[in-house]
């Protein structure tokens, strides 16, 4: 086979936010007692695997957690779910993201004057139930323009309209097109979209134009991946979604002279470099 050149994307690895999240999961385990999450702290199946095995107990459902304290995923936590967590005496170690935080403190804030709020994002992800919840008046959860265009709306009432913050910055903006249409008395706009998710895309797009096929390494739960991989194959139709280096098929590499890697915010740097020194078996890095 020849060579093959493996270029990677402006920003790969951990985004700031999980990072952080991360490291605090790996200073909790440090100290004696329990230590609880509830749900993946991110999604990335590895790095929740490693942490399992330095004691984190990872459980789905809230009455689990049976003392010791517990770890808020990087995605963010019902306020009614936290409130009764502490009711319980268990310590709550808080490692949402900045960034979601920052759409969280925005939806309790206006809804607190009135305005119903308006999500653009995946209704199942756990930082959009939790953002709900956070919401004192009406909420709506719109997956993109057209969703958003099926909206009934009163038009008496005042709006805000708010990302999930793994959002595409288009797709966001497509949503609020169609928002802005229907003409209610009040309408505000926050793009709480990650400035990290949208550098990503951002660079994946760019990179995608020059090499041939792109792999974007990341969990299939992973909401900022899958969005990544989206904008990756609207631009080159072989973009390929893998977890790992083992997800590689060699019909993919067959014929290509280059090929770009990007990686989601929660794929740590070594799963990239697996990716990489797997291509790099039949190729040259530049």
């Amino acid at each position: 086979m020849a060579s093959i050149k493996v270029r990677l994307a402006k920003k790969t690895g951990f985004c700031f936010g999980v990072k952080r999240a991360v490291e605090m999961a790996e200073a909790a385990l440090k100290v004696k007692g329990p230590i609880f999450s509830l749900g993946s702290i991110i999604h990335n199946k590895q790095v929740v695997k490693a942490l399992a095995l330095k004691g984190l107990k990872v459980v789905n459902n809230e009455a689990d957690v049976t003392g010791g304290a517990c770890i808020i995923s990087s995605h963010g936590i019902s306020p009614v779910t936290a409130k009764r967590i502490v009711k319980r005496g268990v310590k709550l170690i808080d490692t949402t993201c900045p960034f979601v935080l920052k759409a969280q403190r925005i939806a309790k804030s206006l809804s607190d004057k009135a305005y119903n709020v308006i999500i653009v994002g995946d209704v199942l992800h756990p930082e959009v139930r939790a953002l709900v919840d956070f919401v004192a008046t009406r909420s709506f959860v719109v997956k993109d323009g057209r969703s958003a265009e099926r909206l009934k709306l009163d038009k008496k009432s005042r709006y805000i309209v708010i990302a999930q913050t793994t959002q595409s910055k288009s797709n966001f903006a497509h949503a609020v097109r169609a928002i802005s249409k229907k003409r209610c008395a009040g309408l505000k706009v926050f793009n709480t979209v990650c400035r990290d998710a949208e550098e990503r895309q951002a660079a994946a797009l760019l990179l995608a134009g020059t090499v041939d096929a792109m792999f974007v390494v990341g969990g299939n739960n992973s909401a900022n991946t899958k969005r990544l991989y989206e904008v990756s194959r609207r631009a080159l139709k072989e973009s390929y979604l893998i977890e790992t280096e083992a997800g590689i098929k060699k019909s993919w590499l067959k014929g290509k002279a280059s090929v770009g890697i990007t990686s989601g915010a929660s794929t740590p740097e070594w799963i990239v470099n697996q990716v990489v020194a797997k291509i790099l078996k039949k190729g040259d890095v530049s």
